[in-house]
């Protein structure tokens, strides 16, 4: 049987998640895509409150499946929200 989370539910596990790999969050409302930044050589994930929320599910998962999460716990549906966002290996690196 396979579980699945609420959209809702669904972002914030990944903003849980997100918090744990980037040094900073922040929520920020206007006109820009959900996404990571340098901010006096840091590295922050910006949130747009204002996005619909599958937007907002989909640029959460595709910044964290750019990050090593090995180390983090991840729900298996998290988990494979994410690994539906990772960039697709590039055939060309295969041995």
């Amino acid at each position: 049987m396979k579980r699945t989370l609420k959209p809702e539910r669904l972002v914030q596990e990944l903003e849980d998640v997100a918090g744990r790999l980037f040094g900073e969050v922040r929520r920020e409302q206007g006109f820009f895509q959900t996404g990571t930044c340098s901010l006096r050589g840091k590295y922050l994930l910006v949130i747009n409150s204002r996005q619909p929320l599958d937007e907002r599910i989909a640029a959460l998962a595709r910044e964290i499946s750019r990050m090593s999460t090995e180390t983090v716990y991840l729900k298996p549906a998290v988990r494979a929200e994410i690994e539906r966002y990772s960039p697709a290996p590039d055939l060309h690196d295969q041995p």
